[in-house]
């Protein structure tokens, strides 16, 4: 069950190999082990996309991409899941971060005061040390639930249709 709904969400191999941005890859996507659907291989993927969808602003698709193929993980989980930091929520990952950062440092918890002409790149530089520590420590965390999350609803996912198969069916 948990297999045939992941396989519905991913990508086929095939239609990733036709498309142009990915020809350069060529053989490196032809290994099986990069698109495996099982309980180990999808919780790594997505432990590495939640991972590098934290700590990298830009680029975390790519990164994750070749983590994942390192650690022989699924490669279409890896990346989909750096999608979970996006326009809509970049801010808030990121002032968490910093709110993270700055009880893990014990700082007191203000904001930097800039200038109102600062662009937004100034003020996530301000931020500094806590901003950097805080996006680790949430990186971190991410992966471990996530990971730990998968494996559990995987886990409970296989018991649940092993009970169903035990039962006698109604007749």
């Amino acid at each position: 069950m948990a297999r045939r709904f992941v396989r519905r969400w991913l990508p086929d191999p095939a239609s990733l190999r036709t498309q142009r941005s990915l020809r350069w890859m060529g053989p490196l996507l032809d290994r099986p082990w990069l698109w495996h659907v099982n309980r180990s291989s999808i919780s790594k993927g997505l432990a590495i996309g939640m991972f590098f969808g934290f700590l990298l602003p830009l680029g975390q698709g790519l990164v994750a991409g070749v983590v994942a193929m390192g650690l022989r993980a699924n490669l279409p989980a890896a990346v989909l899941a750096t999608f979970v930091s996006n326009p809509l929520t970049t801010p808030a990952i990121l002032i968490a971060a910093y709110h993270a950062g700055l009880a893990v440092l014990r700082e007191p918890a203000a904001l930097p005061a800039l200038a109102e002409d600062t662009g937004w790149i100034e003020k996530i530089g301000a931020m500094g040390e806590p901003l950097l520590v805080g996006l680790a420590l949430l990186a971190v965390a991410a992966a471990a639930l996530t990971y730990f999350g998968v494996q559990l609803a995987w886990r409970i996912g296989v018991l649940w249709k092993m009970a169903a198969r035990r039962t006698p069916a109604d007749g």
